[in-house]
C-alpha cells in the first residue's frame, strides 16, 4: 500500500513539476517577446534563451530571428538556422517559412531547393501567406518540385487572397499572362493596382516594378503603364 502511495505522490510531483516548467517557459517567452518588441534586445535575450532551452517554439523561432538579425546577439545564420529548425520541428508556421528560405538562399546552410520547397510547403499549408507566395514561385520555376503553372497559380492566389503584396503583384502577372489561369487584363490590374496601393509593402512593389523598368524590363513597364490608366 505504501509502495502504490509513493508511486502516486510521485507520478503526481512530475507532472505539477512538467506544468510549472511549461507555464515557466511561456512566461518567459512572453516577458521576452514584449522585450524584443520594444528593442530592448539586452533583456529579451536571455529570458527567450531560458525558454528556448525548455523547448518553446515561439522561443526559439524568436531567437531564430535574433541571430538571424543580430538583435542582441552576433549575427550568426547557422545558429539562427538551429533555431529555426527545433521550432519548425514542432509546427511552427513562421519557423518553417524562415527554415525554407534559409535553404532557399543558401544561407547558414547548403543551399537546397528541395528542402526550401518542403518547408515552404508546410508553412504554406498551414496558411502562411509568405510561404504561400514562395511555394507559388517554386512551381512558377520548378524549383524543388515539378513546374506546374496551375499549382502556382493556386498558391499564389491564396498569398494575394491574404492581402500579401508579392503574391497580389505574382497573382496579377498570371491573369496578364494567362498562367495558370485564362488571360484576363481587367483582373490583372485589379490585382496590380492591389499590390502597389498595399499598406504592407506596396510601396517596396512599386519601388522595385520602376526600377526593373528602369532597367529595361518589358514586364515591369507595362505594369507601370496599365496601372496609370
Amino acid at each position: 500500500m505504501r509502495k502504490i502511495l509513493s508511486l502516486l505522490l510521485t507520478a503526481v510531483f512530475f507532472t505539477v513539476a512538467i506544468s510549472v516548467s511549461a507555464q515557466t517557459a511561456d512566461e518567459l517567452y512572453k516577458k521576452g517577446k514584449n522585450q524584443y518588441e520594444s528593442k530592448d534586445y539586452a533583456s529579451a535575450i536571455p529570458n527567450l534563451q531560458k525558454a528556448a532551452d525548455q523547448g518553446h517554439p515561439k522561443a526559439q523561432y524568436l531567437l531564430g530571428r535574433a541571430y538571424d538579425k543580430g538583435h542582441g546577439v552576433a549575427e550568426n545564420p547557422k545558429i539562427a538556422v538551429r533555431y529555426y529548425q527545433k521550432s519548425a520541428d514542432q509546427g511552427n508556421a513562421k519557423a518553417q517559412y524562415q527554415l525554407g528560405r534559409a535553404y532557399d538562399k543558401g544561407d547558414g546552410v547548403a543551399e537546397d531547393d528541395a528542402e526550401a520547397f518542403k518547408w515552404y510547403s508546410k508553412s504554406a499549408n498551414q496558411g502562411n501567406a509568405k510561404a504561400q507566395y514562395q511555394l507559388g514561385k517554386c512551381y512558377k520555376k520548378g524549383e524543388g518540385c515539378t513546374k506546374d503553372v496551375n499549382l502556382a497559380f493556386t498558391w499564389f492566389q491564396k498569398s494575394a487572397e491574404q492581402g500579401y503584396a508579392e503574391g497580389q503583384l505574382a497573382l496579377g502577372k498570371c491573369y496578364l499572362k494567362g498562367k495558370g489561369v485564362a488571360q484576363d487584363q481587367t483582373q490583372a490590374v485589379e490585382w496590380f493596382v492591389r499590390a502597389v496601393n498595399n499598406p504592407k509593402g506596396g510601396k517596396s512593389v512599386l519601388k522595385d516594378l520602376k526600377k526593373e523598368s528602369s532597367e529595361g524590363d518589358t514586364d515591369s513597364k507595362k505594369i507601370l503603364n496599365l496601372i496609370k490608366n
